[in-house]
């Protein structure tokens, strides 16, 4: 039997013969707005390394510090934000794009578990295109996340802590056009996760394809399906009953399926970008299913846009049943289950030509029947953006 590595691999060649056979026989383009000859001629203008940096400042409130379910900390904040985008146009077959994302956040007053947070991401990415139906992306990235982190998923008793969470993936990204709006892409992507001061860390392999179907701006839509190998450096295996396992290693096998729709028009005075993600998801532990889940999800994403303003709301939902754990005592006691609710609404306002003052609110809701397990929090803020 074939290994998934091996899988993965023999459907990119079988694919990408397909591809140079498809080449020969062009299709009509899908329907959608042409290039302007200004924006044509200022896209052929384009040459070496094309940069932008953006800094950002904030000051806010955030009421659930240390996502307490009993006793919710209130502290007020200063934020710096960093993002920096590198583009090397296409030379050839060949192009490159990287970026830097980074905030930090320390709180006046702190508490003595936390000073601050901090967020870090590097993302780079060689981009190949040897036919006009056929790129391949290689792409690297490293993460850092210094914050209290919610581990509820894999913790049999309440893991809310300030920790740091670092990691690196690899992600090989072919991608196909079809006739008809059609594209395939298959993923694979290898990834490391290390926490400190918790046995948390792990490796994982994941492997996918999607499917995608675009005609014009107007709608695009698309269905994903992946699975997930996670091996635990050291938690172990539990029992049906909650106990641990000495001398074995915990593992996670994970199936999704994602289905994907995004539009935009104009209506009025703005213009709207809607976009609408459901997922679902099935956990095993691959020993005694103490930790098998199944997860539904749902995301709501609208942009609206009007000269120098732009308003953002997403709309996040998840719900996830666990098989074996129960909760409470009793003859038929029920399965452990968890709700998590999160909004967000952003307002920017472009001031002349490199400045942006912008203010958001987002609202973060976990809910369980086990109380230790459900917090909320609410965080304000607002600032001043500069484009270099």
């Amino acid at each position: 039997m074939l290994s998934r590595p091996a899988v993965f691999i023999y459907c990119v060649a079988v694919l990408l013969l397909f591809s140079r056979a498809s080449a020969q026989t062009p299709w009509p383009p899908p329907a959608g707005p042409t290039m302007t000859a200004t924006q044509a001629a200022e896209l052929a203008a384009l040459t070496g390394w094309q940069h932008t940096a953006t800094v950002r400042s904030s000051i806010g409130l955030r009421d659930n510090v240390l996502l307490s379910p009993f006793d919710p900390i209130a502290r007020p904040f200063a934020r710096g934000e960093l993002e920096v985008f590198l583009l090397r146009p296409e030379a050839g077959a060949w192009d490159f794009l990287g970026f830097l994302n980074g905030d930090v956040t320390r709180y006046f007053s702190p508490p003595a578990e936390t000073g601050g947070e901090q967020q870090w991401f590097l993302h780079g990415e060689a981009r190949w295109q040897p036919l006009p139906n056929f790129r391949a992306a290689l792409k690297a990235d490293i993460f850092l996340q210094d914050s209290v982190i919610d581990l509820s998923e894999i913790a049999t008793q309440r893991e809310f802590l300030p920790t740091r969470a670092q990691g690196f993936f690899a992600t090989l990204v072919p991608r196909w056009q079809l006739p008809r709006g059609f594209a395939v892409e298959a993923l694979g992507q290898a990834r490391v996760t290390d926490y400190r001061d918790l046995a948390s860390d792990y490796a994982e392999s994941r492997f996918g394809v999607r499917l995608d179907w675009k005609r014009s701006h107007r709608l695009a839509l698309s269905l994903a399906a992946y699975e997930r190998l996670r091996h635990f450096r050291q938690r172990n295996q539990f029992t049906a009953a909650g106990r641990a396992l000495a001398g074995t290693r915990l593992r996670f096998e994970q199936r999704e399926v994602e289905l994907k729709e995004s539009s935009s028009w104009t209506a009025g005075k703005f213009r709207w970008s809607p976009g609408l993600t459901l997922g679902w998801l099935t956990n095993s532990d691959a020993a005694s299913g103490y930790f098998d889940y199944d997860q539904k999800r749902a995301r709501l994403e609208v942009a609206a846009e009007r000269n120098r303003t732009r308003i953002n709301f997403e709309a996040h939902v998840k719900r996830m049943v666990y098989r074996v754990q129960t909760v409470g005592v009793g003859i038929a006691p029920p399965a452990r289950r968890e709700d998590n609710f999160e909004t967000a609404v952003r307002a920017e306002h472009r001031v002349g030509k490199v400045y942006t003052v912008f203010a958001e609110h987002r609202w973060e809701r976990n809910r369980s029947n086990q109380s230790e397990f459900s917090y909320r929090c609410n965080t304000v803020l607002a600032g001043l953006e500069r484009t270099f």
